[in-house]
Order: structure tokens, then C-alpha cells, then sequence
């Protein structure tokens, strides 16, 4: 008789799925964006009186990235551990991106 090996069986609900990988770098570069928000947004304070609406809007992005960002990232990883939060979780994931990236881009129209 011959010996055969058998066939590689790859379990697809084993492997992680593309949204899923860049989910996870999407929250990584989030996290790694909170300390430029609060710089961008602790340098926007010297806009106060010539920008005072978008410098309150900073200021509270500035908030936002360094309170909701971490707790939505935070969301999403519980999310990958229960299949039943997978959907809000993905909306955890993008929405992490969110607070810190727009306190960036204001204050760079500043």
C-alpha cells in the first residue's frame, strides 16, 4: 500500500478576514494618532481669537480623541472575541479614526 498525506484542509472561518485585518490596522493607526491630536489640538488654542467656532470644534475633537478613541478601540477587539458584536464593531473600528484625524485636518486649516 502506499501512503498518501492528506489533503490540507484550510478552515475559512479559522482565517481572519481581509475588513477584519484592516480594522485592526485602522484602530492601530488610530491609537498611534492620539498624541499628534493633542498636540495639533493644544496648538490651536493660539488661533482663539481670529478662529474662535473652529477652535472649539478642535478643541472638542481634541477631547474625543483622547477619551473615545481608546474606548472605541477597545469595542472593536472585544468584538473579534463575539461573533454576535461583530457589526457594531466594525462601526467601533472606522469611527475610532474619526475624532483624532479630524482634530489633525482642522487645525491644519487653521
Amino acid at each position: 500500500m502506499h501512503e498518501t498525506t492528506p489533503a490540507r484542509r484550510t478552515d475559512s472561518a479559522a482565517e481572519t478576514p481581509p475588513v477584519e485585518k484592516a480594522l485592526t490596522w485602522a484602530t492601530a493607526l488610530a491609537v498611534a494618532l492620539i498624541p499628534m491630536a493633542l498636540l495639533f489640538g493644544g496648538l490651536a488654542q493660539m488661533a482663539a481669537e481670529a478662529h474662535p467656532r473652529t477652535v472649539a470644534l478642535v478643541t472638542a475633537c481634541s477631547w474625543a480623541s483622547w477619551t473615545a478613541t481608546p474606548l472605541l478601540m477597545v469595542a472593536f477587539r472585544l468584538s473579534l472575541r463575539h461573533p454576535a458584536l461583530t457589526r457594531p464593531g466594525r462601526w467601533a473600528g472606522w469611527a475610532a479614526l474619526v475624532p483624532p484625524t479630524a482634530t489633525i485636518l482642522l487645525t491644519l486649516g487653521l
